[in-house]
């Protein structure tokens, strides 16, 4: 496996990508703990930012100058407006579906080890429609993100038109983060049989799996999707597991400010690896280097650009 440097200077797009999911605004609450029930604990309020899983993983290869198409719907309404301002700012495209409400919006709480907690507003992102995927030709694209957020019951003639539309040889990274547990079994069961790479934490690998170790779990996952699998482990990295076999992809060491958006930027990092022709492996391991740098900072979409990166790892 190539070093992160060498990783960095072969950062050249060879495959397209479609990036699904949903940009809504972070209120973030800075709390001593999480009150308990009935309880009333004082926080503080610093931010309100634009975030969400595919606007923070398109952070990513916006900084980072590498092509991508957008689905991420903008509605109509106050928190619409400042979705809209955000993709004018970096020229995103607009996919406006202003007959389908709001925005949603993400009261996160962020404890002094950095752990956040959510709480979700839904909106447009709960009501994804098949003919959006006119507008996107999913037939030409060669890599997918797509976020569990968006594998919900309302999405399902969405999530099977995309799936019938898309080439066999192309992939899915899909990140079901905490929606695991709800959504449809045999949604579940659609997206994993469809060339995907699934991507959990370690926690999350060891609810869909119990093992001894996150790289007994990846592997287990992977045996039983008989796909790709990905699970982040902290500090200690994450393992990538493939054809059987599970290999540990080490971290880099970072201070942890808050952890918003950390999971969806190294999946933004991946993206940008696998759209590179990177390895799994090589991939992981640029989705770390990532990650690290977006923990030490606060708030959303807070990825590094190149150069940021290149100086932080030239040593």
């Amino acid at each position: 496996m190539r070093g992160i440097t060498e990783l960095l200077d072969s950062l050249t797009p060879e495959k397209r990508l479609l990036i699904i999911g949903s940009a809504f605004v972070d209120v973030i609450v800075h709390v001593p703990r999480l009150p308990l029930s009935g309880e009333d604990v004082e926080g503080t309020s610093r931010q309100q930012l634009v975030g969400g899983c595919a606007y923070n993983a398109a952070d990513v290869l916006y900084k980072l100058g590498l092509p991508f198409e957008p689905l991420i719907p903008v509605g109509e309404g106050m928190i619409a407006d400042r979705v809209r301002e955000s993709f004018r700012v970096r020229g995103y495209p607009l996919r406006l579906y202003p007959d389908l409400g709001d925005n949603g919006w993400c009261l996160s709480f962020v404890e002094p080890s950095g752990e956040r907690t959510f709480i979700s507003m839904s909106g447009i992102e709960k009501c994804f429609r098949p003919s959006w995927l006119q507008a996107v030709t999913p037939e030409e694209q060669d890599l997918f993100y797509l976020s569990g957020y968006q594998a919900d019951v309302r999405n399902e003639a969405f999530i099977a038109e995309l799936l019938a539309r898309k080439r066999p040889d192309a992939r899915i990274l899909f990140d079901p983060g905490p929606c695991a547990g709800r959504i449809p079994e045999r949604m579940m069961a659609d997206i994993l049989c469809a060339n995907t790479i699934l991507k959990v934490n370690a926690a999350e690998a060891q609810i869909l799996a119990p093992c001894t170790s996150a790289e007994d779990a990846a592997r287990e996952l992977s045996r039983m999707t008989g796909g790709s699998v990905v699970v982040t482990d902290g500090a200690h990295g994450a393992i990538a597991a493939e054809d059987g076999d599970a290999v540990r992809v080490p971290g880099f060491p970072t201070r942890v400010i808050d952890t918003i958006g950390s999971g969806d930027a190294h999946a933004g990092g991946i993206l940008a690896g696998l759209m590179s022709g990177f390895t799994l492996p090589e991939a992981v391991l640029l989705g770390n280097a990532v990650a690290s740098w977006v923990t030490a900072q606060e708030g959303a979409a807070t990825a590094p650009d190149l150069r940021t990166l290149r100086a932080l790892y030239a040593k």
